[in-house]
């Protein structure tokens, strides 16, 4: 699996945050942590449309990724709300692009 498509919901969008249980296949085993920062695991890199990627891992507990604060930049930048839908793409190696899933 190269891609994966998630929906947004309500609380993704009230707490800066993704799912990704649908995605965690995407993910090397080594980037997926505990539920504290002592527990933090191999970081990925994240690109989002900013031209600045994000390294971040991902807390096994919640399957969401650890570092949050441009997922809120994310959504804002391109303009989503709940119901929307995002694609996580593994571009290579240890290299993730998230981008809408645009309908025409």
């Amino acid at each position: 699996m190269k891609y994966v498509i998630i929906e947004l919901t309500d609380g993704n969008i009230r707490n800066s945050h993704i799912y990704l249980s649908k995605a965690l296949s995407l993910f090397p085993e080594s980037s997926i942590g505990g539920e504290n920062l002592d527990a933090r695991a191999e970081e990925v890199e994240i690109h989002y449309g900013t031209g600045h990627p994000i390294m971040t891992d991902i807390a096994g507990d919640k399957k969401i990724f650890r570092k949050r604060a441009w997922v809120k930049d994310f959504f804002s930048i391109h303009e989503l709300c709940a119901g929307d839908k995002i694609i996580i793409e593994r571009t290579g190696g240890s290299r993730y692009h998230l981008f809408p899933a645009r309908t025409l």
